[in-house]
């Protein structure tokens, strides 16, 4: 088959033009794979000398005599006046927080969607509709239940407060 018997064809054209193309891109990506970037230079860097190993900072020299002055175990020697405490532990001396007012619960609403309100009224303010996760005053709300309100401080402490009977006749 002759050269020009294969170009005779536009079909045949399309193939060569392809193939021409083909060995263009292997050849110049095969060129760019081989081609080695140069590595910029960096300064070296230094970790730990030995000077700096080998020289320390001088310590001050300890003054013996304040030592023995100080004697741990004279008998005029006395504790503190106040112990030592670790961060956050109460003294012994605190008196207890006293426990928030609690508000009064006029009325509970329960829904089984999980929008269950309830009405309450803390001291002489007007009554409040709260809902799960809601604060009045110092109390957080957590569960609304049927005649009931379980509420929660900061510091923890718990208080279910139940709706008042209302007084009989």
């Amino acid at each position: 088959m002759m050269a020009r018997d294969m170009t005779r064809t536009p079909a045949m054209r399309a193939a060569l033009a392809a193939l021409v193309l083909a060995a263009g891109v292997t050849t110049w990506t095969l060129a760019r794979a081989v081609r080695v970037q140069a590595v910029p230079d960096t300064p070296a860097q230094t970790l730990a000398s030995l000077e700096a190993v080998a020289r320390r900072m001088p310590r001050p020299p300890a003054d013996i005599q304040q030592a023995v002055e100080n004697d741990l175990f004279s008998p005029d020697r006395s504790a503190p006046d106040t112990p030592y405490r670790m961060p956050g532990e109460a003294r012994a001396d605190e008196a207890p927080k006293p426990e928030p007012a609690k508000p009064v619960v006029l009325g509970t609403a329960v829904a089984t969607d999980g929008r269950s309100f309830a009405t309450v009224q803390l001291g002489a303010d007007h009554p409040t509709l709260v809902h799960v996760g809601d604060k009045i005053g110092e109390w957080a709300v957590r569960v609304i239940a049927r005649g009931k309100l379980t509420l929660v401080t900061t510091d923890g402490v718990r208080a279910e407060i139940t709706v008042p009977k209302p007084p009989g006749p």
